[in-house]
């Protein structure tokens, strides 16, 4: 793949905001069918789905505002470029409820879609490249439990906290998702077509 135009920067980019508003993970499922889409001046997963013509099914994890992070490290070694995804939030007010969802990330293979405020939708651990079968399932890119951080606190006006971080190791850039989002945050679910 040869590089076939420049990359230009406008008013808008300059004037755009950081941070994510959703994050939307979901566990890695037998039959799950995805559809990436490579088109000219496209770098995007297409569809999300369950076995059949199912929606995909994704949980919304709610957290304190201006704490999520996406960061993206690269490296090339011996010809080969990796991708580390870091995606990091904090939950305010640590409880058992918490805990028991945090609980049942330790041993899941994850795929997360996080939408920043420029209304971009990244997928992070979903890659293309390098994957070793045509099961997507058995994909090895996957977004896993990286490390948490909680506290209470010392003194009334410390943060009770607990800082949640996962991380994808893969062999692309983040695609964007195309395809629909629909997200129930009363329910705190969210599907993908």
């Amino acid at each position: 793949m040869a590089i076939d135009t420049g990359i230009g920067i406008t008013c808008a980019d300059l004037q755009v905001a950081g941070g994510i508003q959703q994050i939307c993970l979901r566990s890695f499922a037998t039959g799950d069918a995805v559809a990436f889409d490579n088109s000219a001046g496209n770098h995007a997963v297409s569809e999300i789905k369950k076995a059949g013509p199912a929606s995909a099914d994704w949980v919304v994890f709610e957290f304190k505002q201006e704490t999520p992070s996406l960061t993206i490290t690269a490296s090339k070694e011996n010809g080969s470029t990796a991708f580390e995804c870091a995606l990091s939030f904090m939950l305010p007010n640590m409880n058992a409820g918490k805990f028991h969802e945090l609980q049942a990330m330790l041993d899941t293979c994850m795929m997360a879609i996080c939408v920043d405020t420029a209304g971009n939708k990244w997928v992070v651990g979903l890659s293309e490249k390098y994957r070793n079968e045509d099961v997507i399932e058995k994909n090895q890119t996957f977004l896993n439990l990286s490390g948490m951080e909680g506290t209470t606190g010392a003194a009334f006006s410390d943060e009770n906290a607990i800082t949640v971080n996962l991380m994808a190791r893969q062999f692309e850039l983040p695609r964007v998702y195309s395809g629909t989002l629909t997200v129930d945050t009363s329910a705190l679910t969210a599907t993908t077509t």
